[in-house]
């Protein structure tokens, strides 16, 4: 099947190969609404697809954004995603997606290889807390965007929920009920600093209210229904706050598994990216993080830098929190 070029499009559209040019780029300055209906209609008509190498060679544009994920099984990464592909989509920019797995050493292998393939930008969940460790991206002048987590010192932008304000909202309503111990269920607190903000979020409320605060660190199911058995044994009111949805859902899980009564044997909160905690138990009460709006203003942000540099902040985007009867 013949190729169709750009010059047959222009040709049949009756336009300049420039304009043509300028549309695909979706570079339309002064074009008319008729003249863009018309080139859309005859690229369509004759299945025309520009050459994204051409255009990138041409234009010195790749229109490539590279989004590395910590974990790309989790449910939070998922909706990211989603969100940043449906800004990048409309704004003619591909998305290129890599997994890291939690792991530091690969995730530096992705981002070189993303610099090797000469994307314009890259959002990234970073899996150190170091900026050091990031330094070698600004060393190839690429804009890099973080998402859900922050590096230290600060040194680049990043988009993120409210999760020191939420937390203590959802610590502070559950306290009025008389819990007298709450045990904050978390993957490994120590390299990313969302969990970190929750758990000292936690604690500091906690212990304020001259309540008890303990962190359990775990990595994977079998040991996080070990350590549920060791808190169900405590024998006063107890709370369970689990720092992600992840960890809230395997928690909810393991307790349903046992027939525990929620909340009359144990209550439990904490951060949800599924919007399925009204329909376990009696309706978990959880902080509903907005994974695909987050991925949204990402990517939207990191177009408009790519157009005109910004100052480095923080960009929050509030979570809601939903009041069931868990607590």
């Amino acid at each position: 099947m013949k190729k169709i070029t750009i010059k047959e499009v222009a040709e049949e559209a009756g336009v300049s190969k420039t304009t043509i040019s300028r549309f695909l780029n979706n570079n339309y300055g002064n074009m008319s609404k008729e003249t863009k209906a018309r080139i859309a209609d005859v690229i369509e008509r004759l299945g025309y697809r520009p050459s994204k190498q051409a255009q990138a060679l041409k234009s010195k544009h790749s229109y490539l954004i590279g989004v590395v994920v910590a974990d790309i099984s989790n449910m939070y990464s998922s909706l990211l995603l989603k969100g940043i592909g449906s800004v990048l989509e409309k704004s003619g920019y591909q998305m290129i997606i890599m997994d890291a797995a939690n792991s530091v050493s690969l995730e530096k292998e992705l981002l070189q290889k993303l610099i090797d393939q000469s994307v314009e930008g890259i959002i990234l969940q970073p899996s150190s807390r170091q900026s050091s460790n990031y330094e070698f991206i600004a060393e190839h002048n690429i804009p890099l965007l973080l998402v859900d987590r922050q590096t230290e010192p600060e040194r680049w932008t990043s988009v993120i929920t409210n999760n020191i304000a939420a937390t203590k909202e959802v610590i502070e309503k559950a306290l009025e009920k008389g819990y007298e111990h709450v045990f904050v269920v978390s993957e490994p607190v120590k390299d990313v600093s969302t969990r970190e903000d929750r758990y000292r979020t936690v604690q500091e409320t906690v212990l304020k209210s001259q309540k008890q605060c303990h962190l359990i660190e775990v990595n994977d199911e079998d040991e996080m229904t070990g350590k549920i058995e060791e808190i169900l044994q405590q024998p006063n009111k107890k709370l369970l706050f689990a720092s992600n949805g992840r960890v809230l859902m395997e928690s909810l899980t393991i307790l349903i598994h046992k027939n525990i009564s929620i909340p009359a044997e144990i209550g439990i909160t904490g951060f949800d990216d599924w919007n399925l905690t009204e329909l376990v138990g009696p309706g978990i009460t959880s902080v509903e993080q907005p994974s695909r709006k987050i991925g949204k203003r990402a990517a939207t942000h990191l177009l408009e830098f790519l157009k005109d540099k910004q100052p480095v902040g923080e960009i929050i985007v509030p979570s809601a929190i939903r009041w069931r009867k868990s607590v």
